[in-house]
């Protein structure tokens, strides 16, 4: 399994989640999440099986279990397809999501990010599979920004997307079989993310790649913030797999994992900006907090990085 340390300082947080519209857009979804019924029930772990007994922290009264086998965190009790409908196509959150304002400022602000992401999914499809041109099918996107650099790769012959979001509506027609499948931060919002798997396996022709992100449940940010990270919140974070439980997910789904890692820059960011919302039990990394060190900062991030701790994952696999 690959490993490696990665540092990009154009990436950066406020880029990720602008204040305005990232506060916006949590207020949205937790006004959805408070009129829903709060679960009291703990379903198995979606990746194994096996009974989660242990509750690792609640958000916005919805318990998060983590699973002991496969290190999988993820919400207790699995959200309907009806509400999960609702929430990010029918509700007011999804009408914000897909507007021209807040589109156009997701752009602007993720252009680094996403230049840097097709670069890292050009070398992996030169890698793996060769130079030549490829069909491309990118699976639930949800911004527009994104399918235009999809546009430019070099790697591209025909490109479709498959059930995207609004206001995402072009080359949207069903495929019978593609090369690769790009599946960008979806599984983290997924309730049944081995169907989803399966579903797409079932297009990608054999020996053709598919390219993945996710946040991850075993990060360091995760773990260490729990129900106080402002970035992990339902109905967007339902299943947050760990690095094992992502490959024992994809070989499940007819997949041969080629390479996985989690080169995350923004754990220790993000627990940084945290402040007074650090548990008061975790005295070491508030003490490192304290020192203000920032190169202390970014050394601790590459260990994360090269140990496959970070809280994101990216992995590519090779359909069997």
């Amino acid at each position: 399994m690959i490993r490696y340390e990665f540092v990009d300082s154009a990436i950066r947080d406020e880029d990720l989640h602008p204040d305005s519209f990232f506060d916006r857009e949590r207020k949205l979804a937790k006004d959805f999440i408070d009129d829903l019924e709060k679960p009291h029930t703990i379903d198995p772990c979606p990746i194994c099986g096996s009974p989660r007994n242990e509750i690792l922290f609640k958000k916005w009264g919805f318990p998060y279990a983590i699973c002991p086998k496969s290190w999988t965190i993820g919400l207790a009790s699995l959200p309907n397809e009806n509400i999960m409908q609702e929430y990010f196509r029918h509700s007011e959150l999804s009408d914000f999501r897909a507007s021209r304002k807040y589109q156009d400022e997701v752009s602007k602000k993720r252009k680094d990010l996403w230049e840097n992401q097709l670069g890292w999914i050009e070398g992996r499809v030169s890698r793996y599979i060769g130079n030549e041109k490829y069909t491309v099918a990118d699976w639930e996107c949800r911004f527009a920004g994104w399918i235009d650099f999809l546009k430019t790769a070099g790697f591209k012959d025909k490109l479709f997307v498959q059930e995207p979001f609004a206001p995402i509506n072009e080359n949207t027609n069903d495929i019978e079989e593609t090369d690769i499948v790009l599946l960008i931060d979806v599984l983290q919002r997924e309730a049944k993310p081995l169907q989803l798997l399966k579903r797409i396996a079932k297009k990608v022709k054999p020996g053709g790649l598919l390219i993945t992100t996710c946040r991850s449940g075993s990060g360091f940010d995760v773990l260490t913030l729990q129900g106080n990270s402002e970035n992990i919140f339902p109905m967007d974070h339902i299943f947050l797999p760990s690095p094992q439980g992502m490959e024992f997910l994809l070989n499940e789904a007819g997949f041969e994992v080629l390479e996985l890692a989690t080169p995350g820059l923004l754990d220790m960011k993000y627990v940084q900006n945290a402040g007074e919302n650090i548990p008061k039990n975790q005295y070491f990394l508030r003490y490192i907090i304290e020192q203000r060190d920032e190169l202390l900062l970014e050394r601790m991030q590459g260990f994360l990085q090269r140990n496959n701790l970070s809280s994101h994952i990216r992995c590519v696999a090779r359909k069997k």
